[in-house]
């Protein structure tokens, strides 16, 4: 362990979660924290990409309990740059942190690693947020659309749109889709193969299959990992992964036949694994991050009364120049990967995906 900083309100401290079981306690007792903060998620990134993690702890004034946790990544990338990110590939991951330590903290993490240009946090925006407050970060075209599910079962149902979710729900079980939990290393090759196709379909590059079994095999054990699949005829035509926090589940990628579509087997898919999250006493399911040019998306996520909340980036130092984001659903490259086979775009993502983040 690392300390620096030492004040009156304890130290920065490096952790190692596989030895020291304090950041995976502090994360599940705090009402903010999510799977995103679980040291699992952060060793599925390093373990899929290759970039050290940095487990960045708050103790107590004592020195035996952490107060506070912030987790990074490090991308050493030729195309993007040296840069801590809390974290790649990831919606948001709020620091679980007092505000007057978090700036201290980013000091830390910017010395930890040499040639470090910057660090960034991504952070999800919740009522009540101060939009001139500097821990909210700068806005970015992103939200997360996120269900409260309040109520009854029953009431939730009722509360979402008839012809769009609640009609395609009734006919898929009229059409004799079901669902069900699925397992091992087949049904989650027949999810990628699925999913790489949907991706192909809209231009873009499949993330790696590596990142996929890395969840499966990291998160699985400490029962934060879910894959929910609709079958047809003992046939899987849709599939979704699903990650499970204490209060908050995420449906971050989800995939499915388009023939069958108008049997409305996405709609029973994430139907059920609503009515689970709501089953195990979660108050809240995340429909994942949507870019506000992706409108089709957001209209289709508003249906099921899914609220949103701006996602907010924050760098450090204040000074650095940002990335900028534009539209490029109709880019030349999305246009040439929709014509491309869909091993390319894998062979594409394997390539481009280390970068990312």
């Amino acid at each position: 362990m690392n300390e620096s900083g030492v004040s009156d309100h304890g130290a920065l401290a490096e952790l190692h979660p596989n030895s020291d079981p304090r950041w995976d306690q502090f994360v599940c007792g705090h009402p903010a924290g999510t799977v995103y903060h679980q040291s699992a998620w952060t060793q599925v990134l390093s373990e899929t990409y290759g970039h050290p993690p940095l487990y960045l702890g708050l103790l107590s004034s004592d020195g035996r309990h952490l107060a506070g946790v912030l987790p990074f990544v490090f991308i050493d990338s030729l195309l993007t740059g040296r840069r801590l990110v809390s974290l790649p590939f990831t919606s948001y991951c709020n620091p679980l942190m007092p505000d007057t330590r978090l700036e201290e903290a980013m000091r830390y993490a910017l010395g930890r690693f040499r040639g470090v240009e910057y660090v960034e946090l991504k952070l999800l925006s919740t009522p009540g947020d101060d939009g001139d407050n500097a821990r909210c970060g700068e806005e970015r075209p992103f939200v997360s659309q996120i269900l409260p599910l309040s109520g009854s079962i029953h009431e939730l149902f009722r509360s979402l749109h008839d012809t769009s979710i609640r009609q395609r729900v009734r006919r898929a079980e009229r059409d004799g889709l079901t669902f069900r939990l699925a397992g091992g290393e087949l049904e989650l090759r027949r999810f990628y193969q699925l999913l790489v196709e949907v991706r192909r379909g809209e231009g873009l590059p499949s993330p790696p299959y590596a990142f996929f079994a890395n969840m499966q095999r990291l998160l699985s054990p400490g029962n934060l990992f879910e894959l929910a699949v609709v079958e047809s005829n003992g046939r899987i035509i849709a599939a979704a992964v699903v990650l499970k926090g204490r209060s908050t589940w995420h449906l971050e990628y989800s995939a499915s036949d388009a023939r069958f579509l108008k049997h409305g087997a996405n709609q029973l898919l994430i139907w059920e694994c609503i009515k689970r999250a709501h089953q195990e006493k979660a108050t809240h399911f995340d429909f994942g991050r949507t870019s506000l040019w992706h409108r089709s998306l957001l209209e289709f996520k508003e249906r099921w009364h899914a609220e949103r909340h701006p996602i907010r980036y924050r760098y450090f130092p204040d000074t650095i120049k940002p990335p900028q984001w534009h539209d490029i659903s109709n880019s030349f490259l999305i246009r040439l990967n929709k014509k491309l086979p869909a091993a390319f775009l894998q062979l594409e993502g394997r390539i481009i995906y280390p970068h990312r983040g």
